[in-house]
């Protein structure tokens, strides 16, 4: 099946394949509950609202929630349906993959900036794009809507990107700015995202490996250290994929002050496996620590570079999925530990 390869390869796909057919693990389970949760989305209705404004957190949690959960409930399903298409060849998933990839291209009347509302576009909308680059050559997609997701993406969505941020916003932004450019061709915007997926490396980690933007969240007490360590790690994780799909090998770049991806993600692995051994933390129950586990990114980062307390984890949380850009992370990259 024709595809546009954006975050998975051709290569790849086909070697999902012949994994389901032959009953490997960990793909087959995580491809078995994937179909399923496809399954249920074939009638999925978009929820699209013509002004796209996601309120802080911090400032309005239910109302954070509520604005973006559109969104990342549509791009997660399209994602997914747009996987079991071409697992399956099924056009049913390819027609409502596009439907929920036209309705946001065509739907959206407005987008604001002001809060959170580009950072949730910039963490949700990837998983789209990486649907629709998953159905390009399928039936379902013809040439006008292609046209009117393709217009979208170089008019408006490119402009919500958090990319000149310097913390986790960052690297957000980035994935999507990487995805815009995979999807259509630009080789410029590739090397600008490359440049500054470079950046991060340099401007983010400390010499020991620790993450200083992220590991004292929130209010210094660090009790959300470990989750934006993850935060932070896991869009550059995403972005580098993006990058590799594409030609550019920036896994084992070290930067002038001698840091690394894998420096950090070793730093980071100990702490989520054992919570209580992470030293940001300045309160008095470990139990208060949130977010620790989110580590489906591990799947890309531990076949590289195998590591005793990511496996761990892995062994102990798979089928491992996210709610940010990347769903279904153990079908797509998992391999046996």
């Amino acid at each position: 099946m024709s595809i546009a390869s954006v975050f998975l390869s051709a290569e790849r796909l086909a070697m999902l394949r012949r994994r389901i057919a032959q009953k490997i693990e960990p793909n087959i389970s995580a491809y078995r509950k994937l179909k399923q949760e496809a399954d249920d989305d074939l009638d999925r209705q978009p929820e699209v609202p013509e002004t796209w404004y996601v309120p802080g957190y911090y400032r309005d949690a239910a109302g954070h929630n509520r604005t973006k959960g559109g969104l990342e409930a549509d791009a997660n399903a399209a994602y997914k349906l747009a996987l079991c298409y071409q697992m399956t060849g099924d056009g049913r998933y390819a027609e409502t993959a596009a439907r929920l990839a036209e309705a946001w291209a065509t739907g959206v009347k407005t987008l604001r900036t002001q809060d959170d509302s580009r950072l949730s576009f910039s963490y949700h909308f990837p998983a789209l794009i990486f649907a629709e680059s998953l159905i390009h050559g399928s039936p379902a997609w013809n040439g006008e809507r292609q046209k009117t997701f393709e217009l979208f993406l170089s008019k408006r969505a490119l402009a919500m990107n958090t990319m000149e941020r310097e913390n986790n916003w960052g690297n957000w932004g980035l994935v999507l700015v990487l995805a815009i450019a995979a999807r259509l061709g630009r080789a410029d915007l590739l090397a600008q995202g490359a440049a500054r997926w470079k950046e991060f490396i340099e401007l983010q980690i400390a010499e020991d490996g620790h993450l200083p933007h992220e590991v004292g969240r929130n209010n210094g007490m660090g009790e959300r250290g470990i989750w934006y360590t993850h935060f932070s790690l896991m869009p550059q994780t995403l972005a580098a994929e993006i990058l590799l799909v594409n030609g550019i090998d920036l896994y084992d770049y070290v930067s002038q002050q001698g840091r690394t991806l894998r420096t950090a993600y070793e730093r980071a692995a100990p702490w989520a496996n054992n919570p209580r051994s992470f030293p940001y933390f300045k309160g008095r129950d470990p139990g208060e620590l949130r977010g620790t586990d989110y580590v489906s990114y591990y799947e890309i980062l531990h076949p590289r570079w195998p590591n005793a307390d990511a496996a761990a984890m892995l062994a102990a949380l798979r089928p491992l999925s996210a709610t940010h850009s990347a769903p279904a992370l153990t079908f797509t990259h998992g391999e046996p530990l």
